[in-house]
């Protein structure tokens, strides 16, 4: 590491370890702007806050107003996780349901990825009938919904709790039916098909009605996690 030198790099690799270091600590995203001129031109960039990752940011409590700085800049310039957030908040927080659909909506369009399996499972939640059933699949894959399951239900979103679970998802949990296999042909699997899950648990094959139905379910039961954390980050910054 003695002879590494940064100055060989190309800017895409400097914009990369930067974000890293904004991402792993915002003091440390400080310093190294300073003790670099590469990372400060990179700093500098309006792309490099429209793209940095702010799902991770590990600095929320102790460094509030540098972190509210940084946000502010992100969401101004049209970071797609900004807006993710700031959704979160109008619609959890501030009751502004509407606007706060429309924000997670957009940030989804734009390419944050947690912003669209939440607002696609939104829309699977809020599809249920009056049997309990829901109907309004999403446009993705049943693996990205687990991948982003896991990723919500993991320690990294899992810190900063202090909120009760939303009254209206809590109501759609209770309607939701989970055990629609009885009237399913893919319960009648003589020798059950198991599908392995991206934390390598093996579970019953399901087909799309079944499978969507108890994601939803889930869904419904773990959004808190969502909500806690990046709504306990927003009060934090207040963007």
């Amino acid at each position: 590491m003695a002879n590494f030198n940064l100055s060989s790099l190309p800017p895409s690799m400097l914009h990369k370890i930067l974000s890293k270091v904004a991402t792993t600590s915002i003091r440390d995203f400080g310093c190294a702007r300073v003790s670099f001129p590469g990372f400060n031109a990179v700093g500098r960039e309006d792309y490099f806050y429209k793209s940095a990752d702010l799902i991770f940011f590990n600095d929320w409590l102790d460094q509030v107003n540098a972190v509210r700085t940084f946000r502010l800049k992100c969401y101004q310039l049209g970071n797609p996780e900004a807006i993710y957030l700031r959704g979160m908040y109008e619609y959890f927080i501030l009751h502004l349901l509407d606007e706060g659909r429309e924000k997670i909506h957009l940030a989804g369009e734009r390419g944050c990825l947690l912003a669209k399996y939440v607002d696609g499972m939104m829309n699977l939640a809020f599809s249920i009938d009056h049997r309990g059933l829901v109907h309004n699949y999403p446009d993705f894959t049943r693996e990205y919904a687990d991948r982003m399951y896991h990723m919500i239900a993991s320690w990294w979103l899992s810190g900063h709790r202090g909120y009760g679970k939303p009254e209206m998802f809590m109501s759609l949990f209770e309607r939701i039916d989970p055990n629609v296999c009885y009237d399913c042909w893919c319960s009648a699997i003589i020798e059950p098909v198991l599908v392995v899950s991206i934390d390598g648990s093996r579970t019953r094959w399901k087909c799309d009605r079944c499978f969507w139905q108890c994601a939803a379910w889930d869904f419904c039961n773990e959004i808190q996690l969502t909500s806690n954390e990046v709504l306990g980050e927003c009060i934090q910054s207040k963007i």
